[in-house]
């Protein structure tokens, strides 16, 4: 069926509202918008030696003691890996790290610092109160831990450091000993059956009972 119109008569034009832009809808959840800081790094010549020089330093002190740990092959027996190995291997991972942080630095030297302005950035961080009680507690367990050693052993040291230090820190379950324990006999079979490092066996009876773990354990 055709549309008729009537004649001397339009449509009346028709428009939408205008909406007004205070009612939009405001995402609560949107993420603050980030001022962000650019500024050129120091290119100068004493500002990037002053940062690659202390990995230099560090760097030949490991290549000296990597030499200095092939005096150690004297020492191993055939089927093992002997006592250089594992300092060795130390070193050379030491030196690649270092390596790789020296090129980082050269690297960002070469590009801008962007920096997140943060809006905490204003307050001034107060100063953290020290429990010295508890420092002193940590250090008498670092220091009794070494003098027990030559006494009790690596291995019931490690164990009663372990103790020790985890019911210092608040951590007083039954699993707390049963941890210790399990703890000290792991390193002790790492760093005597694996690294091949000679540790104090301890006097009198803990030297007795420590041998007798090594037999049992099958590292000695």
């Amino acid at each position: 069926m055709a549309r008729q119109t009537v004649p001397g008569e339009t449509a009346e034009r028709r428009t939408l509202p205008a909406e007004d832009p205070a009612a939009q809808p405001v995402d609560v959840d949107a993420p603050p918008e980030r001022r962000v800081e650019v500024h050129e790094p120091d290119r100068g010549r004493g500002a990037v030696l002053g940062e690659v020089i202390p990995e230099f330093v560090v760097l030949a002190g490991v290549v000296y003691l990597f030499f200095l740990a092939g005096d150690f092959s004297s020492r191993q027996q055939p089927g093992q890996l002997g006592p250089a190995f594992w300092p060795r291997l130390v070193a050379a991972g030491l030196a690649v790290a270092l390596l790789v942080r020296i090129v980082q630095v050269l690297r960002e030297r070469k590009q801008p610092v962007v920096r997140v302005v943060s809006e905490f950035d204003d307050i001034e961080d107060d100063d953290t109160e020290v429990h010295w009680p508890s420092a002193a507690v940590a250090m008498g367990l670092a220091f009794g831990y070494v003098v027990g050693t030559m006494f009790l052993g690596y291995m019931f040291a490690t164990m009663a450091f372990l103790g020790a230090f985890s019911w210092a820190g608040g951590q007083r379950r039954w699993v707390a000993p049963v941890v210790a324990v399990a703890g000290g006999m792991v390193m002790t079979y790492v760093f005597v059956g694996v690294v091949y490092v000679s540790v104090p066996t301890g006097v009198g009876l803990f030297d007795t009972v420590t041998v007798a773990v090594y037999r049992l354990l099958g590292i000695q």
